[in-house]
């Protein structure tokens, strides 16, 4: 194990062709794996089927027409099993974060049907005697994506209608009882960009991630259920639980190497530097 490899679980892709573009309005806004796509033929009034693409049937034309329609075919694949429950957190389905959005599909859908998710990612971290030390939390056990693994001190989902900056303090409130005003003080400092594939599903995801330096006093309490516990350890610590297993969730592992190098940690020196960085931004 090594933190390349941890990237290549990111970008574990391996054969695209078992994807179909899902096209809304001649745009490309998903894939979706050709097993799937039996599946959907049973809404014939809502997709067209060719041999090359699904697209959304141009009979929808208004933004609510195709959220309604695709929220009966998101109820449809829960009540099938193809999906979770619905999670009433819903996402725009666009061709990119700062295009205009064609419709709003269920969270629970969104990887289903290969649609690209944004969300937030915070390294919480203290400097103490010249060292930095990391908060981690682990998920709860009873969440149902990932349960116990460990994440980085906060992570969300974008959800429609809301600024980054204003889902930050939304989830830094939720998920570690982050006052406004120092929630506030978290530094953006760039994107990952990945492309995950798990049980025929895909995620052409996005993280933004955010860097917030907490006083020493300070220490994170969940408030929604979905963190177990916090646990504030040294990097060098956080860098060998990166590296040598998999306890870490592969994204929240992505966001921890990235921090490695921006701090100065993981360096050119390491053989697999460039490689890294390159799997940083598929």
């Amino acid at each position: 194990m090594s933190f390349l490899d941890r990237i290549k679980q990111c970008n574990n892709v391996d054969d695209f062709s078992k994807f179909i573009p899902f096209v809304v309005e001649g745009a490309r806004v998903g894939w979706i794996h050709h097993e799937f796509c039996y599946v959907l033929k049973k809404f014939d009034q809502i997709f067209e089927f060719f041999e090359k693409k699904i697209c959304l049937s141009p009979q929808l034309v208004t933004y609510q027409e195709k959220t309604m329609a695709i929220d009966c075919v998101v109820k449809f694949l829960a009540e099938e099993g193809w999906i979770a429950e619905p999670s009433d957190e819903l996402y725009p389905v666009s061709t990119g974060f700062y295009t205009t959005p064609f419709f709003e599909m269920d969270r629970s859908a969104i990887s289903r049907f290969g649609v690209s998710a944004h969300g937030i990612h915070i390294n919480g971290f203290v400097s103490l005697r010249n060292e930095i030390f990391m908060w981690i939390g682990r998920r709860a056990d009873d969440k149902s994506t990932y349960p116990g693994q460990l994440d980085n001190m906060v992570a969300g989902g974008q959800p429609v209608g809301l600024s980054l900056r204003d889902n930050i303090l939304k989830e830094c409130a939720e998920e570690a009882a982050i006052p406004p005003d120092l929630a506030r003080k978290a530094k953006a400092v760039g994107s990952i960009t990945y492309q995950y594939e798990e049980n025929n599903c895909l995620k052409p995801d996005t993280m933004f991630v955010f860097d917030l330096e907490l006083p020493s006093d300070f220490n994170p309490i969940n408030t929604d259920g979905e963190v177990a516990d916090f646990k504030l350890l040294p990097v060098r610590e956080v860098m060998s639980i990166t590296a040598d297993t998999t306890a870490f969730k592969f994204n929240c592992a992505a966001v921890n190497i990235d921090f490695f190098i921006r701090h100065g940690l993981l360096l050119p020196e390491n053989r697999d530097y460039i490689d890294i960085q390159r799997g940083l931004h598929q």
